[in-house]
């Protein structure tokens, strides 16, 4: 069974990563366009808004299938965006991005017969403009790593976070290690 951790690592590897909207002045409407082609299925379309350095790592048809993998396991439901803090030509955006499993994730107390079909992630998508057009490099940790490496003024300024995990059990919230 894949675990609810490895399906959002998976969104975050590829979905994230490939996120860029051309002609968008704000980083909050870039995020909210993104999330429009992701939950249409538009996935070939998404090709045209990678990064220059990812296309040249990335075919469009490794993309394709990447996010075709990725919504069979999970739905992509909805998205909140949060606090956008933007500086220039960055922008650290919080989101919230919920979803519907397509494989339960067993509950840990084996007397509850319920198992968790939601789930959601809190993560921060940070945002670069390049040649004018608003680009992610939040996907993993190594690529976020590299970005901050690349470009160590995005360091200043901004308040991060780590990505939080969660699903939905027994009505409530609860946060997966």
């Amino acid at each position: 069974m894949v675990s609810f951790r490895k399906i959002i690592s998976a969104f975050l590897l590829v979905a994230l990563s490939a996120f860029a909207v051309q002609a968008e002045p704000e980083a909050k409407a870039a995020v909210q366009t993104f999330f429009s082609l992701l939950k249409a299925q538009k996935y070939s379309a998404l090709y045209d808004y990678l990064p220059s350095e990812m296309q040249q790592r990335l075919s469009r048809d490794q993309l394709t299938a990447s996010l075709k993998r990725l919504n069979s396991f999970v739905i992509i439901d909805k998205l909140e965006i949060g606090r956008v803090q933007q500086k220039g030509d960055f922008a650290v955006v919080d989101t919230i991005i919920y979803g519907k499993l397509s494989q339960p994730f067993p509950s840990k107390d084996a007397n509850k017969e319920k198992q968790a079909q939601e789930g959601k992630i809190s993560v921060q998508q940070y945002l670069y403009k390049e040649n004018g057009h608003w680009k992610v490099a939040t996907s993993d940790s190594a690529t976020r790593n590299n970005f901050l490496k690349k470009h160590p003024d995005f360091k200043q300024g901004f308040q991060f976070s780590q990505p939080k995990f969660f699903i939905k059990q027994n009505g409530k919230w609860q946060a997966v290690r």
